[in-house]
């Protein structure tokens, strides 16, 4: 696997030079109409990212799921989670204590998907090792998910536009 790092301001742009393109863009089925491509564009990034937190930390239908990193919405989330035993936990800040968070918001044979680029985390081994957790993230392979979050978004299954309230011109 090649991967390069695009620094996040340099590809939120009207033009990008993607090195290795033809492995990382995926192409739709066809033009879509204007009003698709709002999703289309969150699928590529934010939504993929989201997805993968989410496989990764087992969130399914009937399941708990604890969010650490979405505002204080998020953190009064993980406190119910914790006090109804949380399935699965998503960790998206990548700080200390928003890990540490995420995984005693569990309990053993949880998963915790972490996809908040790390900022010095340190796990503690002997905690981390009797916690019972499964811990499984990184960089978010949103490649793999989007053939399925295209269709989903085509099909108006989803629609993750809704993350974007403001458009302005690059001007």
């Amino acid at each position: 696997m090649h991967a390069e790092l695009i620094g996040a301001s340099g590809i939120q742009a009207e033009y990008a030079r993607v090195p290795l393109a033809d492995g990382t863009l995926v192409e739709t089925p066809q033009v879509p109409n204007d009003d698709f491509v709002p999703s289309l564009l969150a699928a590529s990034d934010v939504l993929g990212t989201s997805w993968f937190a989410a496989d990764a930390a087992e969130a399914g239908p009937g399941k708990i799921v604890a969010v650490v990193g979405d505002g204080a919405v998020g953190l009064l989330g993980v406190l119910a989670a914790t006090q109804l035993g949380a399935h699965s936990v998503i960790e998206a800040v990548g700080r200390q204590g928003s890990m540490m968070q995420a995984i005693r918001a569990t309990h053993p044979g949880v998963h915790v998907g972490y996809v908040g680029v790390s900022h010095n985390v340190q796990l503690p081994g002997e905690e981390l090792f009797f916690s019972g957790v499964h811990l499984h993230g990184g960089p978010a392979p949103v490649r793999r998910f989007l053939p399925d979050l295209i269709d989903r978004v085509l099909r108006r299954q989803i629609d993750p536009s809704k993350i974007f309230d403001l458009q302005l011109l690059l001007e």
